[in-house]
């Protein structure tokens, strides 16, 4: 019954959107190195395999929106930042991986954003939120908390670093930068084009968005709560390690499956190797 209430929820997407001339762009912070059974439920250790991080910005007539925003840039110039994990993960960390170079290939700079959406704020999706100061940061409350204070068992991918600049220390006010702090869902422009759902699966405050485009339709930005397309097309489980709720994992993944049927959707997950390999990347665009 759960399931099914979320997946109504899910139908109401707020009012059907103006017709809006929206660009999607899919960019890479590099790539980690790791076992799939990592990620993915009883899937083999070895051998290791490649998984990119993608993150995503769109281009609204009201300004750009970031979704995610990959693995910190210092460890291009300093790798014991990430300590164990950077041994662990092997991340790529060319310069060409950077936030600012990837975005330059759009003629953007951190400061041309005006909203950033982090999934999650794991190292590998809210590396960079720091570098946005003039944006408006959209997160979900219980995640900032977590980020900050997290609950036993969780605290491992985040980095506390990451989220620092974020926290205005010793004012009435809490937040260096301007934050939107979510117990729930977001129409961010208010026109049916952007929604920001809570999506409780992979951490305590993840979060999916919907970018409704006009050519390509429906397209459904998992962050963490989808790895690979095989977990919702197949009802593959994620890995226990990384489950902060395994039930919200299929509940989302029932819901995907929903919008596709009956609505054309398409999902773009960060890690899936083969999938993000057919995607377009900027400075190509879906539209």
């Amino acid at each position: 019954m759960a399931a099914m209430a979320a997946i109504v929820a899910g139908l109401c997407l707020g009012h059907p959107s103006r017709a809006q001339d929206l660009k999607l762009y899919a960019f890479s912070s590099g790539a980690l190195t790791l076992g799939k059974g990592a990620l993915v439920n009883n899937a083999p250790m070895e051998p290791a395999i490649q998984v990119p991080v993608g993150f995503y910005l769109i281009r609204h007539p009201k300004g750009n929106v970031l979704f995610d925003t990959g693995n910190n840039d210092r460890i291009i110039t300093d790798p014991g930042y990430w300590g164990a994990a950077f041994t662990a993960m092997k991340p790529v960390n060319t310069p060409d991986v950077a936030i600012d170079a990837q975005l330059k290939k759009i003629g953007l700079t951190p400061d041309d954003i005006a909203y950033v959406v982090p999934s999650h704020l794991h190292l590998d999706h809210g590396g960079n939120v720091g570098k946005f100061p003039k944006s408006t940061i959209v997160v979900q409350k219980t995640e900032i908390q977590n980020a900050f204070w997290p609950e036993p068992g969780t605290g491992g991918p985040y980095m506390i670093g990451d989220v620092m600049p974020l926290r205005s220390a010793n004012t009435d006010n809490p937040n260096a930068v301007k934050m939107i702090q979510l117990d729930g869902d977001l129409d961010l422009f208010g026109d049916g084009t952007l929604i920001v759902k809570r999506w409780v699966a992979h951490t305590p405050g993840s979060q999916m968005m919907t970018v409704r485009l006009k050519n390509t339709g429906l397209t459904i930005l998992t962050g963490d709560n989808v790895y690979f397309r095989e977990n919702v097309e197949k009802n593959v489980p994620p890995s226990i390690s990384l489950a902060y709720s395994p039930t919200g994992f299929f509940t989302a993944f029932e819901w995907i499956r929903m919008m596709m049927a009956t609505q054309n959707a398409n999902f773009f997950t960060a890690h899936d190797p083969d999938a993000f390999k057919a995607m377009k990347k900027a400075p190509e665009f879906y539209d």
